[in-house]
């Protein structure tokens, strides 16, 4: 498969998987409405059954949104033979932790493998290092990528993993922070380039 194809078919598989989740999104919100009806049905058993639903229906989409992270931005680490492999064996483990441990073990230990490359990613491009391929050239658009990707796996991890947490709100708002920067930096990078001038 030659790479062009490998990225093209990456996107598509990506987008996708993206529609997915706003569809669930949306049927959640049309579903909430109609059950909220009764003013209080979120003090009954109806609400929690919601709420496990909900999260059955959106967690595979967040799975394979996961890994399609995960074969994207390690191709900048590692061959794509390597990479493949190295991501087949982390949805592997996954899938075993889901299955012992369920949902949200299986969901957490590929989320902090997600977190750590994203974050060798994004240390490796400050640094400027040759180690790692973009498929578009220019320091801060590539700093945007990583900061975006980072920012994604970050939100990902709050909603799975700290949602009861009262570190809740900073991670959110981290993650946004990230993403937000992420977008500047890769749609508008003259425009930063000129506000921190390179020497």
């Amino acid at each position: 498969m030659k790479p062009r194809n490998y990225d093209y078919y990456l996107i598509i598989i990506t987008t996708l998987i993206l529609f997915g989740i706003g569809a669930v999104s949306l049927y959640g919100i049309t579903y909430y409405n109609y059950l909220a009806v009764d003013a209080q049905w979120t003090q009954t058993a109806q609400y929690s059954q919601y709420i496990d639903e909900m999260n059955l229906y959106i967690y595979p989409f967040l799975v394979l949104l996961l890994i399609s992270l995960g074969l994207c931005i390690p191709k900048r680490l590692f061959e794509q033979e390597t990479m493949i492999k190295s991501s087949a064996l982390v949805l592997g483990i996954t899938i075993i932790l889901t299955i012992f441990s369920g949902l949200e073990t299986g969901l957490g230990f590929i989320l902090v493998a997600m977190t750590a490359v994203q974050a060798i990613v994004l240390i490796l491009t400050i640094k400027k290092s040759r180690t790692i391929r973009f498929e578009k050239e220019g320091y801060i658009v590539r700093l945007g990528s990583s900061l975006l990707h980072l920012g994604v796996v970050i939100l990902i991890f709050n909603f799975v993993n700290f949602q009861d947490s009262p570190y809740h709100l900073l991670i959110f708002w981290s993650g946004m922070v990230l993403i937000t920067s992420g977008n500047i930096f890769s749609f508008y990078p003259e425009k930063v380039s000129s506000l921190f001038p390179q020497e």
